[in-house]
């Protein structure tokens, strides 16, 4: 990956110079760890470019960052950084070069995923979807929701985890609290995997959200 400036290559280097209030307390640094504990992996490297121009970042003895608005952990990124009630937007390109599966043969519809399906490669991230699959283990009982040719990534839009609860069925639904437990039947009105939300239509005829539980029963929160 090209350099495009001083800044960009003291970054990577790990090397910073001049006043806390000019370099914002060591800002490059700061990022670099930032998302270097994002991606806390061996198999995972990571390279910071601030496209920022160095007088305009924030100058103050304790820049606090936070997660980018996208979700994003990788590409083009607006970063939030605050200093004190300020709060201003460094604009960088976050380079990760990891692991991330790929079909190793084609995928049909509805199709029960056991993990054996994919391969691992390793790549630039920041060139593929921010919701690309890396894990095998996420795949597990998955269903592909749509067909997936030979060598095509993975992301997770492609696969859903299998339903503990489907439409149309009896569930008992359970709300509990200090000292009490209350159970209920009705009939679930969505389908859900675990830990989903889920609406039930209790025998009274009342329709209550909860949660879908590993064990197919429902969790009312009071």
């Amino acid at each position: 990956m090209l350099l495009k400036s001083w800044s960009t290559l003291l970054l990577v280097l790990g090397i910073s110079f001049g006043s806390a209030a000019a370099w914002g307390s060591d800002l490059p640094g700061l990022i670099n760890d930032y998302f270097r504990q994002i991606h806390d992996s061996a198999d995972y490297q990571v390279a910071i470019e601030i496209k920022t121009p160095k007088q305009q970042w924030p100058a103050c003895e304790l820049p606090e960052i936070h997660p980018p608005m996208s979700n994003k952990n990788w590409g083009n990124i607006s970063l939030p950084v605050n200093c004190g009630q300020q709060r201003r937007f460094v604009q960088i390109y976050v380079h990760v070069t990891g692991p991330y599966l790929v079909s190793n043969r084609a995928i049909q519809p509805n199709s029960v995923l056991t993990g054996n399906e994919f391969l691992v490669k390793t790549g630039d991230l920041d060139t593929l979807p921010n919701d690309i699959i890396h894990n095998k283990k996420i795949l597990q009982n998955a269903i592909a929701i749509r067909s997936i040719p030979a060598g095509k990534f993975i992301t997770r839009n492609m696969v859903r985890r299998p339903w503990v609860i489907k439409a149309g069925q009896t569930v008992t639904v359970i709300a509990g609290g200090q000292n009490f437990l209350i159970r209920n039947e009705g009939k679930a009105i969505n389908n859900a995997a675990s830990f989903d939300n889920i609406r039930v239509r209790l025998v009274s005829g009342q329709v209550i959200t909860g949660q879908a539980q590993e064990n197919g029963c429902v969790k009312m929160m009071l």
